[in-house]
C-alpha cells in the first residue's frame, strides 16, 4: 500500500491549486530549505552506510572459506535483502515523496520499487525465521541430524521464492495515478497501488503484515525463548563444566543474543510505518502534522538496511576482524585505528579444530601468542 500525503498547508480552497505554480513551494517548514537538507543528509547517510555495509559482509563471508557456514548464508541473505532495499527504494521513494511529491521515473521503476521494498522485508521475515528454527534443532535436539549446507541453500531459495509469490500483487496493481487537483493541473504522477476495491487492498495490507511481522514474531518469540531457557536456564546439578564446555556455551550465548538484537531492531524499525500504512485513510492524509510523521516512519523503515552490520560488527569477532581488515586497506584510514587491531592483517599459522556439532573453533597464532575465536555455523 503507498500513502498519499498531503503536503499543502490547511486551509487552502478547493480552487486555490490554480493560482500555484508548478514549481512553486508552499510556505510550511517542510518546504524550506533547511528540512530539505535534512532529509537529503538523512537519506544519502543510510544509503552509503547499507550499500558500503551489507557488501562488506557480503566480501567477508563469500571471500573467507572458514566464514562459509549456514548462519554466515543466512546472514549474508539478509545483506542482499537490504541491498536491494537501498539501490532500489531508498533513493527512488524518498525524491519522490518527499522532495518532488510526484514520481518522475515511469511505469516500470514504479512497480519496480514498489515490489522490491515488499521482497526485502519478506526475505528478512522469513529468514528471521529459518535461522531461529535452524537454532533451535541445533540447540534443542544436538543429537539429530544437523541441516546441511545443501539445504541451508534449498531454504534460502524458498525463502526467495516465498518473498516474491507473496509480493506479486504489487507490481500488479502499482501504477501511475493523478491524485489530487495539483497534480492534474500541472501533469504530475504519483506511483501508487489502485486495487478494484478498498476492502481488497485493505485485506492484502493485513495479510502482507501478518507474513511480515505477526507469523514471524509469534515464531521467534517461542523459538529464541526456549532456547534462552536451555541455554541459560539448565544446568543439571553436580554437572561439572571444563574450560572446552564453558566456552561453547558462551559461544552459544553471544550468537543468541546477536540474532535477539537483530531481531529487535527489524521489528522497531518497520513496525511504526505498518501501523501507519493500517491507519492510513482519506480523512487522514490531510491530517496537517502526518508529513513530519511520515518522514520519521520511512527514514526509521529505510534506516533498518544500514543497522544489521553495524550489529555484526559490534557483537561478533570474525566481522569485526573481517571490516577491520577491510578498512585497513584504505591507506588514509590506517591511522585511525590503534596498533593492535592492525596485527589482523599479519595472521599466520591458522589451525582449525572441530570440537561440536555446531560450532567451531579457531586458534590462531600471531607472532607467537595464541588467539582464540569462535565461528557461527
Amino acid at each position: 500500500m503507498t500513502l498519499v500525503i498531503n503536503f499543502t498547508s490547511s486551509g487552502e480552497d478547493n480552487n486555490s491549486w490554480v493560482n500555484i505554480s508548478c514549481t512553486s513551494e508552499d510556505n510550511t517548514f517542510w518546504s524550506t530549505t533547511y528540512f530539505q537538507a535534512l532529509i537529503y543528509i538523512c537519506y544519502i547517510t543510510i544509503f552509503i552506510f547499507a550499500f558500503l555495509g551489507n557488501g562488506m559482509v557480503c566480501y567477508i563471508v563469500l571471500a573467507n572459506l572458514r566464514m562459509r557456514t549456514k548462519t554466515n548464508y543466512f546472514i549474508v541473505t539478509l545483506a542482499i535483502g537490504d541491498i536491494l532495499m537501498a539501490f532500489f527504494c531508498i533513493p527512488f521513494s524518498f525524491v519522490s515523496m518527499l522532495v518532488l511529491q510526484y514520481w518522475p521515473f515511469g511505469i516500470i521503476l514504479c512497480k519496480t520499487v514498489n515490489f522490491s521494498q515488499a521482497v526485502s522485508v519478506l526475505v528478512s521475515a522469513y529468514t528471521f525465521v529459518a535461522i531461529s528454527v535452524d537454532r533451535y534443532s541445533a540447540i534443542m535436539w544436538p543429537l539429530r541430524q544437523r541441516i546441511t549446507m545443501r539445504h541451508a541453500k534449498i531454504i534460502i531459495a524458498t525463502v526467495w521464492i516465498f518473498a516474491i509469490a507473496t509480493s506479486i500483487p504489487i507490481p500488479m496493481y502499482s501504477t501511475l495515478t493523478k491524485p489530487g487537483d495539483w497534480h492534474k493541473y500541472c501533469n504530475k504522477y504519483i506511483c501508487r497501488e489502485e486495487w478494484p476495491e478498498d476492502s481488497q487492498n485493505y485485506l492484502y495490507t493485513l495479510t502482507l503484515l501478518t507474513f511480515q511481522f505477526i507469523i514471524p514474531f509469534l515464531v521467534l518469540i517461542i523459538t529464541y525463548s526456549r532456547i534462552a531457557i536451555e541455554v541459560w536456564g539448565k544446568h543439571t546439578p553436580g554437572e561439572a563444566e571444563n574450560s572446552r564446555d564453558q566456552r561453547i556455551a558462551k559461544s552459544k550465548r553471544k550468537m543468541i543474543k546477536m540474532m535477539v538484537v537483530v531481531v529487535v531492531v527489524f521489528t522497531i524499525c518497520w513496525l511504526p510505518f505498518n501501523i501507519l500504512t493500517i491507519l492510513y485513510d482519506e480523512n487522514f492524509s490531510t491530517w496537517e502534522p502526518l508529513p513530519y510523521f511520515f518522514f520519521a516512519f520511512h527514514w526509521l523503515a529505510m534506516s533498518h538496511s544500514c543497522y544489521n552490520p553495524i550489529i555484526y560488527c559490534y557483537m561478533n569477532v570474525m566481522y569485526r576482524r573481517g571490516f577491520i581488515r577491510i578498512l585497513l586497506r584504505i591507506p588514509f584510514i590506517q591511522c585511525v585505528f590503534p596498533k593492535k587491531w592492525k596485527r589482523f592483517n599479519y595472521i599466520n599459522d591458522l589451525h582449525l579444530n572441530r570440537v561440536n556439532t555446531c560450532t567451531t573453533f579457531i586458534s590462531r597464532k600471531i607472532n607467537g601468542n595464541t588467539y582464540g575465536e569462535t565461528l557461527l555455523s
